[in-house]
């Protein structure tokens, strides 16, 4: 066997590896790090300066119909793995799945709690993204759950309807994909304006007149 017939191809072996393995990879992690830093790192949300992330611009977190927390919020797509990045699969289920028909009814049933569960509910609020972790519900999704969102929060339709339209998506180019809304911008912009009448009313509160102790002379 001619010593050749085994160095030339581990030779081959070694350049590819270096060429491809690491000198591609690590060209394409510091183009996307410089060029597409906050894509590179995950699409973080950072909220009030705070040092960790509140979440990320691509991965839904748990607003759902049941939980009397979150009816003051805009509510996510279902999820089967409980927005689980690392897993990044949905349940599949079929249409005559038990268990799909099981959690459809719950849902609706949670929505019927504020809202009126006919015909008009988005499709959206009620199945889950093929990742299961969809960031981002329709426009129309949204809008359904405007009235809720200013019965619990006080705040007005037509500001709810500006936040609504400052967190949608347009198509890429116009082109690809659908308008869509983060569902976690949104309700940050909530969160930010219901603190905001929290420390109206407290200063309210304070610049109040004192009511004197007695009878009127």
């Amino acid at each position: 066997m001619n010593r050749d017939d085994l160095t030339v191809p581990l030779r081959l072996l070694g350049i590819s590896l270096l060429l491809f393995g690491l000198l591609y990879q690590g060209s394409l992690m510091a183009i996307g790090s410089v060029a597409f830093s906050n894509n590179a790192a995950g699409s973080p949300v950072y909220v009030d300066g705070q040092e960790a992330p509140v979440g990320s611009q691509m991965i839904g977190q748990h607003f759902r119909p049941g939980d009397s927390e979150d009816a003051a919020y805009f509510w996510s797509r279902p999820s089967s793995i409980e927005y689980n990045a690392m897993t990044s699969a949905s349940a599949q289920l079929g249409p005559n799945n038990p268990t799909l028909s099981e959690r459809t009814r719950a849902d609706l049933r949670n929505i019927s709690q504020y809202e009126t569960p006919d015909d008009s509910v988005p499709v959206n609020l009620l199945t889950e993204s093929g990742s299961a972790y969809d960031a981002h519900i329709s426009p129309a999704a949204a809008e359904y759950q405007i009235p809720r969102v200013a019965n619990q929060t006080g705040i007005s339709e037509e500001q709810l309807r500006e936040m609504v339209e400052q967190a949608t998506r347009e198509p890429l180019l116009g082109v690809w994909g659908r308008e869509r809304v983060n569902v976690l911008e949104l309700n940050i912009m909530v969160r930010n304006e219901r603190n905001a009448q929290s420390a109206t009313d407290q200063n309210s509160d304070m610049n109040a007149p004192e009511i004197k102790q007695g009878g009127h002379r």
